[in-house]
């Protein structure tokens, strides 16, 4: 057996800004993009977003946002990886500096190995939440 069928059909790269979220979900086989978007920064938006969608792994870039916004992706069912973009040479040494193009390289920076992580304390338990590998 080859796990596959544990995989999430969907991943996504979200890239958290104060009003606006922009979001870009790619086929998880062959990167394909089946999306783009925004959706507002705020829980019930984000909620309504991701609640009724098939589990799907979304990678995140840690900041302010980055803490509550994982918790409630999480409570949605959903794998949430936080990558740390200082570390992310994909995404800080960038000249083309925009939230769509941060969404869209997100993920894509994670999977091509270019892996650095963090983790967001659970609130109830301190306890650290899992890490990329």
């Amino acid at each position: 057996m080859d796990g596959s069928k544990d995989r999430p059909q969907t991943t996504a790269g979200l890239d958290l800004a104060d009003r606006y979220s922009y979001l870009c979900l790619l086929d998880t086989d062959d990167g394909e993009v089946i999306e783009e978007g925004r959706v507002r920064t705020t829980p019930e938006a984000l909620r309504r977003r991701f609640a009724s969608e098939l589990p799907m792994r979304i990678a995140i870039e840690t900041g302010t946002h980055s803490p509550w916004v994982s918790r409630l992706l999480e409570e949605c069912a959903h794998e949430v990886l936080v990558a740390n973009s200082r570390k992310v040479r994909l995404i800080y040494a960038k000249k083309q500096k925009t939230d769509e193009v941060d969404a869209l390289r997100i993920w894509p920076a994670w999977h091509a190995s270019i892996r650095s992580s963090c983790t967001h304390l659970s609130t109830e338990a301190k306890t650290p939440r899992p890490t990329w590998p």
